[in-house]
């Protein structure tokens, strides 16, 4: 049986200590290098990102901080240091 998705948009801002890495980390997440879930750039700047994405459906979905927290630490075990906003569309 497939997992279940849930689709959700995420702002990621970048952290001053980081700066230099920015551009870098969003072609990453966007490249198919995060297998674990799939993220479309909607629009980029030097600083920001806006995304849209789908994680599999699990505890860490319930809320919008819950997911954010499980991307954002996701993501730290990539290597890659952003700050997150995250809303689940429902």
């Amino acid at each position: 049986m497939p997992t279940a998705f849930i689709p959700f948009t995420m702002r990621a801002s970048v952290r001053d200590d980081q700066r230099r890495t920015f551009r870098t980390d969003i072609e990453r997440m966007t490249d198919g290098h995060l297998r674990w879930t799939p993220l479309d750039v909607i629009k980029s700047t030097n600083t920001q990102a806006l995304f849209r994405g789908a994680a599999p459906k699990g505890p860490h979905t319930a809320t919008d901080a819950s997911l954010a927290q499980y991307l954002q630490d996701r993501l730290m075990a990539e290597n890659i240091h952003l700050d997150l906003s995250v809303r689940i569309d429902r």
